[in-house]
C-alpha cells in the first residue's frame, strides 16, 4: 500500500511538472514563432512598397538616395549643388531622423540584411527580374518561381522557402518581392529545439527531485496507515477474548436454564462479533507489507482446487453447482497464506450471493505473462452501484440481504489488497444481466 501510495504520489506530481513545462514552453515558443512571422511580414510589406515606389532606401547620415541604376536626370537640375532632395514619401509613411529620411517601420539595416529578389509583371507576363540582392537564385530561376505564382493567381504567400507578396506601381506594372525566409524560420525551430531540450533536462531533474522526496511527502499518511493498522490488529486481539467468555457464559446458561430467545439471540450476535473481528484481522494482515525475499513457489492449481472443494459442500446444500476449468500446474511465487485467503474470499463470496439452484463458474488460466483466476456467478440482483465500488470497504450492495447472510463489505477490499501486494490486481464486472464475475490477474515467474 505505502508503495503504491507513493507511486500514485511521484505519477502525479509529475503529471503536473509536465503540463507545466508544456504550457509554458508551447507559450514561449508560440510567442517566438508567431513574432518572427510577424516581422517577416512587416519587412516583407515594406520592401514591396519601396521596390513599388522605385526607392530602396536612404543613407542615414546625409547624402543622397541610392536609386537603382544612380542618380537619374530628375533628381536635380543643372546648376544646383549640393545633395538632391529626397523623393516624397507619403504622409504617415515618413518621419524625420538625424541625416535625413528614413521609411517608418524598416532602416537601411533592414533592407541590407534582407535576403530577397524582385519581379515586375504586366498583364500576367514577366517584365523583369531582379536578383541582386540574393545569390542563390538565377534571373531564370526568379522569372520561373513567378510564373508559377502567377499561375496559381496568387498576390501573397508562401513558395518553398520564400515568403511572396505583390503590389502594384505608379507605371501599372505588379512588383513581386519574393523574401527568402530559412533563416528566421530555422532560428524559430532552433529556438523550439533548444527549449525541448531543456525541458527535458528540466524534468529529468524534477522527476529525480520527486522521487528522492516522495518517502518524506508521504511519511505522515504512511505513519497514520500504520497506526491505523495496528489498532485493528490490537482491537481484533483484544475481541477475541471477551467475545470467547460471553459465548461460554451464555452455553453455561443454556445448560442451567435452558435456551431462551435472549441467549439465541446473545449467541447468533457473538457469531456476528467474531466473523467481523476475523474479517478486521484478515484485511489488516492483507495490508502488512509482503516479505518477497520469503515468497515461495505456489501452485496455484492445486490450491485453487483444493479451495473449490472445500466450498463445494455448502454450495450444493443450497442447491448450486460447480463448474471448474483449473489449467494444471501454473505456479507464481506468493504467500500461500495470502493467495489461499485470495480464493477462499472470492469462492465464499460467490456462494453466498449466487441465486439459489445457478451455477458458480471457477477458471485459472495462463495469459501471455500473467495468471488469471476469474470466479463467476449468477446472483438475484446486480448491486445498484458501478462495479469498482464493490471494492469500498463496509460497502453492501444489498444490506437487508448481506445481513442474513453474514457479510460485512470487508472479504472483497481484503482481496484486492492480496492481488495488489503481489503487484497484480482484482476486478469485478457484470458479464450479464444477473452475473457478476471477479478476476484477480496476478504475474506469473
Amino acid at each position: 500500500m505505502i508503495r503504491t501510495l507513493q507511486r500514485k504520489f511521484i505519477v502525479t506530481a509529475m503529471i503536473a511538472v509536465t503540463v507545466l513545462l508544456a504550457v509554458l514552453l508551447g507559450g514561449v515558443n508560440a510567442v517566438n514563432a508567431w513574432s518572427s512571422g510577424q516581422e517577416t511580414s512587416r519587412l516583407l510589406g515594406e520592401l514591396v512598397r519601396m521596390e513599388a515606389e522605385g526607392r530602396k532606401g536612404f543613407r542615414q547620415e546625409g547624402g543622397a538616395p541610392e536609386q537603382e541604376g544612380g542618380f537619374q536626370g530628375g533628381d536635380f537640375q543643372p546648376g544646383e549643388t549640393g545633395d538632391p532632395a529626397p523623393p516624397e514619401i507619403p504622409e504617415g509613411e515618413r518621419r524625420e531622423r538625424p541625416g535625413g529620411f528614413m521609411s517608418e517601420d524598416l532602416t537601411d539595416n533592414d533592407r541590407m540584411s534582407a535576403v530577397y529578389f524582385t519581379v515586375r509583371t504586366q498583364n500576367g507576363t514577366v517584365v523583369s527580374a531582379d536578383v541582386s540582392q540574393i545569390s542563390s537564385v538565377t534571373e531564370e530561376e526568379a522569372r520561373s518561381m513567378c510564373v508559377a505564382v502567377l499561375a496559381d493567381g496568387r498576390a501573397e504567400g508562401r513558395t518553398g522557402s520564400f515568403r511572396f507578396s505583390s503590389m502594384e506601381d505608379r507605371n501599372g506594372q505588379t512588383v513581386y518581392v519574393f523574401l527568402e525566409n530559412s533563416v528566421r524560420r530555422n532560428a524559430v525551430l532552433r529556438v523550439a529545439v533548444l527549449s525541448a531540450l531543456a525541458g527535458l533536462v528540466g524534468w529529468g531533474l524534477m522527476l529525480l527531485l520527486v522521487v528522492l522526496l516522495s518517502k518524506k511527502a508521504i511519511r505522515p499518511i504512511a505513519a497514520n496507515m500504520e497506526r491505523q493498522r495496528q489498532f485493528v490488529t490490537d482491537a481484533g486481539h483484544e475481541l477475541k477474548t471477551p467475545l470467547a467468555i460471553i459465548q461460554a457464559n451464555t452455553e453455561a446458561m443454556e445448560l442451567i436454564s435452558g435456551e431462551t430467545k435472549w441467549s439465541r439471540n446473545i449467541k447468533s450476535q457473538v457469531v456476528r462479533l467474531s466473523d467481523l473481528t476475523r474479517n478486521l484481522l484478515t484485511l489488516a494482515r492483507a495490508e502488512e507489507i509482503p516479505n518477497e525475499a520469503g515468497f515461495t513457489r505456489v501452485d496455484l492449481s492445486a490450491l485453487t482446487e483444493q479451495t473449490v472443494q472445500m466450498f463445494r459442500a455448502p454450495a450444493e446444500l443450497r442447491g448450486l453447482h460447480f463448474v471448474s476449468d483449473v489449467a494444471p500446474g501454473l505456479e507464481l511465487s506468493a504467500n500461500q497464506g495470502q493467495l489461499s485467503t485470495l480464493c477462499s474470499i472470492l469462492l465464499d463470496n460467490a456462494v453466498k450471493y449466487a441465486a439459489e439452484g445457478s451455477t458458480v463458474r471457477v477458471e485459472l488460466k495462463q495469459t501471455d505473462k500473467s495468471l488469471r483466476l476469474r470466479v463467476e456467478n449468477d446472483c438475484e440482483q446486480l448491486p445498484a452501484c458501478p462495479p469498482d465500488q464493490l471494492f469500498d470497504r463496509f460497502y453492501r450492495g444489498d444490506s437487508a440481504r448481506t445481513q442474513s447472510s453474514g457479510g460485512f463489505g470487508i472479504g472483497l477490499s481484503a482481496a484486492q489488497v492480496i492481488a495488489r501486494q503481489h503487484k497484480g490486481r482484482l476486478e469485478a464486472e457484470y458479464p450479464g444481466e444477473r452475473r457478476i464475475a471477479f478476476t484477480a490477474t496476478l504475474p506469473a515467474g
